[in-house]
């Protein structure tokens, strides 16, 4: 009788650890998926911008639905009202980058120099705006992976309209690999700040 309650108790407790490992898992996966299609779509709308596409409005319509996909990962552990702040910052992050696209396209590098410095004041406040909700996300990780991207965004969109489109996909893929890594660290803090939902 003992014997069989002891593997009822070990089958239940690798049940819960499996359980949770998967749990942790598809989070991986959701914010993965999430930050991929924030840049793959983020390219497509440069692709129609840069060359005045008839697809541009659809492109920008399906990259604005982007930041709601984030958001309804993170509804998963914070109120309404952070989750709305997230989809906000984002969305602006979003708009921003497609005025600036608008503006090089057009040859208007002051207005590029102004919508930029625009940009970086928003990545502070998305970097300000995490620390403040998960104590294991470090505003200046934060900033500086947003810097990153934002950095290579440019690289990526300049060298485009330049005409040099090898360059431009090397870009791409580091940002795709930057926003895998941006994807994993929100996924580690929600793991840390939140254990019991994974176990």
């Amino acid at each position: 009788m003992i014997i069989a309650y002891i593997k009822f108790m070990i089958s239940n407790l690798l049940r819960n650890k499996m359980q949770g490992y998967l749990r942790q898992a598809q989070l991986f996966g959701d914010m993965r998926r999430a930050w991929s299609q924030h840049v793959w779509w983020t390219r497509e709308v440069a692709i129609n911008i840069v060359n005045k596409l008839p697809g541009t409005d659809a492109s920008v319509n399906k990259l604005l639905k982007n930041p709601q996909v984030m958001g309804n990962i993170f509804s998963d552990f914070y109120q309404d009202r952070t989750v709305k702040r997230i989809e906000e910052l984002f969305t602006a992050h979003l708009k921003q980058g497609g005025d600036i696209m608008v503006a090089a396209r057009d040859g208007d590098m002051a207005k590029v120099e102004n919508l930029t410095k625009q940009w970086y004041i928003n990545a502070d406040e998305i970097a300000k705006m995490f620390a403040n909700i998960n104590p294991y996300y470090s505003q200046e990780e934060v900033r500086q992976m947003m810097y990153e991207h934002l950095r290579l965004t440019l690289l990526e969109v300049s060298t485009y309209i330049q005409g040099k489109f090898d360059q431009s996909i090397v870009y791409f893929d580091q940002i795709q690999a930057e926003a895998e890594q941006m994807a994993d660290y929100f996924s580690q803090g929600l793991i840390k700040q939140f254990p019991d939902k994974f176990r």
